[in-house]
């Protein structure tokens, strides 16, 4: 089975091997060559996680083979006196998306936002709002951050509405919203064209779901490092 990979290249920073027709799943290295040795590991785990979650596979992984199809390097641009970072932007990112695998994407971000909430539920109230040696945020801060990135990119695909998420400190309250927000606009996305673009850098509708769904996994990730927890 034929792994297609596009690679983000940010040597200031890290490399990030994205499977080209697994959203959700992507691997971090130092360089190429180690984020690429971990993609097969990081397949497997995304595999299994989905089986968790469905009694039908959705993949049959044997034989594979994994090929860097595209890369992209990272750059910075100045945006009205702020530094702003350009990221990926694959030619399969122009790929429409069908009705298939967005219902895929779905369920992918329903089951990250269940483990999100699962995650913090239980929580002290301490944990969520102390901010940790070492960290920008608290939880309820990265709560509030999800929220608002993913409005955000929402907003970047050029749809005419206001995706403002509420002020406040209901922080779970906020990514409920943006939840809802996201699943509502999915099923819009079904074989969208379109190519819009923000201080320099592309979006479309495959680019919006890549990122949504990796932006939800490494912040969850993040917050059960910060619990003590096991990553997922």
């Amino acid at each position: 089975m034929l792994i297609r990979i596009g690679m983000e290249e940010d040597p200031a920073t890290r490399y990030t091997a994205w499977a080209l027709d697994f959203p959700g799943c992507f691997a971090y290295g130092a360089d190429e060559g180690e984020a690429l040795l971990s993609m097969p590991r990081r397949l497997l785990e995304f595999d299994y996680w989905v089986r968790l979650h469905t009694n039908k596979p959705w993949y049959c992984l044997d034989g594979l083979d994994f090929h860097v199809d595209e890369t992209f390097i990272v750059t910075r641009v100045d945006h009205k006196g702020e530094e702003y970072e350009i990221n990926a932007f694959f030619l399969d990112d122009l790929r429409p998306l069908t009705s298939e695998e967005l219902e895929q994407v779905g369920q992918v971000f329903t089951w990250q936002h269940q483990e999100l909430l699962a995650g913090v539920e239980f929580a002290e109230p301490s944990a969520l709002t102390e901010v940790q040696p070492g960290q920008r945020w608290s939880i309820q801060g990265i709560l509030g951050h999800l929220a608002r990135a993913e409005a955000w990119y929402l907003q970047n695909l050029g749809l005419d509405m206001d995706f403002t998420v509420p002020a406040g400190d209901d922080h779970l309250a906020a990514i409920e919203y943006s939840y809802q927000l996201v699943r509502q606009y999915l099923p819009t996305l079904v074989g969208s064209t379109q190519i819009t673009s923000y201080a320099q850098e592309k979006w479309s509708a495959r680019k919006f779901v890549r990122r949504l769904l990796w932006h939800r996994r490494d912040h969850i990730d993040h917050i059960r490092q910060l619990l003590g927890v096991g990553q997922g």
